[in-house]
């Protein structure tokens, strides 16, 4: 069952407008994912040439993405928790391939987005004011797979890499169904 979008208004968005408002979102993602590409340093010469830029900043975003959300998923109310087990497990899991892709590619382990304030990427604060109030967690969950899952279809339509690519395509189907179930346990 689909929900229909509705505006921060709460009425709902007619159809195309709807339609519209996502697929800028979708470019939106594109566009983000392309800029960290062009700022991010210069990597050191991979061992492998199968990677492209679109890989590596995807690589070098997802993995900070996922770490930084897992201690927000402690914080969740009992409605949300089996959910933000599903959520835990899933990152940890898309972890370990990200860290394993990051290797292959010859890419540093530091973050180069420390201190950035990017969209569905938790910052101190954001953690700070959850610890405060849980109450926002919904949101910010949803923000997090919402980018996330429109970072993994640039990845997947514009990567290099194949297995990179078959992870992003991975994380777009599993953020959508996590989208959906976070939609029924907190519309």
């Amino acid at each position: 069952m689909s929900r229909k979008p509705r505006a921060k208004h709460g009425r709902r968005i007619p159809g195309a407008r709807a339609g519209r408002l996502r697929d800028a979102a979708r470019q939106v993602g594109v566009l983000l994912l392309l800029v960290v590409a062009a700022c991010a340093p210069a990597p050191d010469p991979a061992p492998s040439s199968s990677f492209n830029a679109t890989d590596t900043a995807w690589i070098q975003l997802m993995i900070p993405m996922n770490e930084q959300l897992l201690p927000a998923l402690a914080l969740a109310p009992p409605e949300l928790a089996p959910l933000a087990a599903e959520l835990e497990r899933s990152h940890e899991q898309e972890l370990v391939r990200l860290k394993r892709l990051r290797e292959r590619a010859g890419l540093p382990e530091d973050n180069p987005h420390a201190g950035h304030q990017m969209p569905g990427l938790l910052s101190e604060a954001d953690l700070a004011g959850l610890r405060l109030d849980p109450s926002g967690l919904p949101g910010k969950l949803r923000e997090h797979l919402d980018q996330s899952a429109s970072l993994a279809r640039g990845e997947r339509d514009s990567g290099a890499d194949q297995e990179t690519r078959d992870l992003a395509a991975s994380i777009a189907t599993t953020r959508a169904a996590q989208i959906a179930r976070l939609g029924a346990v907190s519309p």
